[in-house]
């Protein structure tokens, strides 16, 4: 009689988990459509003050901050993974590489889909 109440126990336990969990993700991902909506709004003004900024010929500023236009530019990376095996296969030729190399910790957390 003691399992039967155990498991009944640990399927509540689960179940009210399981509802927590659901709820709180339904949240999220109605918060997530809303900032979706909202990212549309801001990019369709976004290409109306560049429309504008381009007519008036120049940049636009106030007390908060400013507008401007930017320029297309070049984001260059570079293969991490071939770049070790460069260092592992050759040391004494490609062991410089490695004091080039910078790493940056990236926090971990939770997806929600």
């Amino acid at each position: 009689m003691t399992k039967a109440i155990v498991i009944k126990e640990s399927d509540s336990r689960e179940e009210f988990f399981d509802q927590k969990i659901a709820e709180r993700v339904d949240l999220i991902r109605s918060i997530q459509e809303r900032i979706a909506s909202l990212n549309e709004k801001i990019q369709a003004a976004k290409e109306e003050v560049s429309d504008l900024l381009t007519e008036k010929g120049s940049n636009w500023s106030d007390d908060e901050g400013y507008a401007r236009l930017v320029s297309d530019g070049v984001r260059r990376s570079y293969d991490t993974k071939a770049l070790d095996e460069l260092i592992i296969n050759d040391p004494l030729r490609n062991g410089w590489l490695k004091d080039y190399r910078k790493e940056t910790t990236v926090r971990g957390g939770i997806q929600v889909k």
